[in-house]
């Protein structure tokens, strides 16, 4: 559905665009049907033609992204069809009712001065139409009836007077809302942005530190360089996408799984399967939990999991109902201790206990076939 209706990256205007579009082509949808089965083929005509003006109206919106004149070709479908009807059904049905109604369309998806513009030649057409009928048929039943002209002009006037106070009230403030938000939507950016450079900053002075650093204190200083760049990748991600809230899940994996198999001369012979799960996205907060998490497992698979046919990884997120399943397998051959993995006092098995407590999740490590973490969280 997003990929016909990207509503997510559409102003209010867009949006309601949108929605005349698919409105328009299932209301004359529906006519055409109506009209055959009663056997009006020139009525049913006008509509097809009508549906065909809107999906060429939305192919301009969606594939040429030309606004302005889907714009105008979609009020031009919602009054002419019903001019032509009204003229040849000579007023022998309640069409004239959507002729007033449908030109506040104008107002909803123009500025202001072509909304007027439109309408007043919306009406003049009308009036000018009237005028014609009057001219060859001046027994016509509307055209005798003047409450009913009276009550025409009412509609029109009123329609005219409310899209005049829609646009300097409600279409006003959305205008600036929109605005306050797309400097919002820059300053969070550019906060992120600065947030990952400080990050890397952090990363390489650390990178620099271990330089003549004995192997065990460059170990340890490159496994901290990882966990900080871990957090900068979220960061990252988080200002190169319109989406603050939500970073897919997989995508991160791929750019972690990048960054720490750099930092191993063994990285060509580890292969990372992720498994497919239809783009699940998760939070700022349980994404950075996540990063350390995987950071400390795959760093430690990459340190001890051996097999000769090549070590093999794969990670899974699945959503069941309202409890999220996170799943991560190795394939290394010698059988591990869990028990021993449990009670590590070293800093990379704490950290991922206290992440998953962050979460508020529950953690299992087996051995099958390979270690098997499983993290349950909601």
């Amino acid at each position: 559905m997003y990929k016909y209706f990207p509503y997510k990256r559409m102003n209010h205007r867009e949006i309601l665009l949108y929605g005349f579009h698919f409105s328009f082509i299932f209301v004359f949808t529906l006519a055409v049907t109506r009209d055959l089965l009663y056997e009006h083929y020139f009525n049913a005509t006008i509509s097809s033609s009508a549906i065909l003006a809107s999906v060429m109206s939305y192919y301009f919106l969606h594939y040429k992204h030309k606004i302005l004149l889907s714009s105008y070709i979609i009020i031009g479908t919602s009054v002419i069809p019903l001019f032509i009807l009204i003229y040849f059904n000579h007023f022998g049905n309640m069409v004239i009712i959507y002729v007033i109604l449908l030109p506040i369309i104008a107002f909803f998806l123009l500025d202001l001065k072509k909304a007027i513009v439109i309408n007043f030649l919306i009406y003049a057409l009308l009036i000018g139409m009237l005028y014609t009928i009057y001219a060859i048929n001046p027994e016509a039943p509307i055209l005798n009836n003047p409450l009913a002209l009276i009550n025409i002009t009412f509609a029109s006037m009123f329609i005219i007077f409310f899209g005049v106070f829609y646009h300097l009230a409600i279409e006003s403030s959305l205008s600036a809302l929109i605005h306050s938000n797309r400097q919002k939507d820059i300053l969070l950016k550019e906060v992120h942005h600065r947030v990952k450079n400080n990050l890397n900053v952090t990363a390489s002075i650390l990178g620099l530190q271990s330089m003549g650093k004995s192997d065990e204190t460059k170990d340890e200083l490159a496994k901290s360089k990882s966990r900080i760049e871990s957090i900068a990748i979220v960061h990252e991600m988080l200002y190169k996408q319109d989406d603050f809230d939500k970073i897919i899940f997989n995508e991160y994996v791929l750019k972690l799984k990048n960054l720490i198999l750099s930092m191993y001369t063994i990285n060509n012979s580890v292969t990372l399967n992720i498994k497919p799960n239809n783009n699940l996205t998760l939070e700022l907060n349980i994404m950075i939990q996540f990063g350390l998490i995987i950071n400390e497992i795959l760093t430690n698979t990459l340190k001890h999991a051996k097999n000769r046919e090549g070590v093999q990884v794969e990670i899974s997120l699945q959503r069941r109902e309202d409890v999220y399943v996170f799943t991560y397998q190795d394939n290394g051959v010698e059988s591990i201790d869990i028990g021993t993995i449990k009670e590590a006092k070293g800093l990379g098995h704490k950290l991922i206990e206290l992440s998953v407590k962050q979460l508020d999740g529950n953690l299992e490590i087996e051995y099958k076939k390979g270690l098997l973490y499983t993290i349950e969280f909601s």
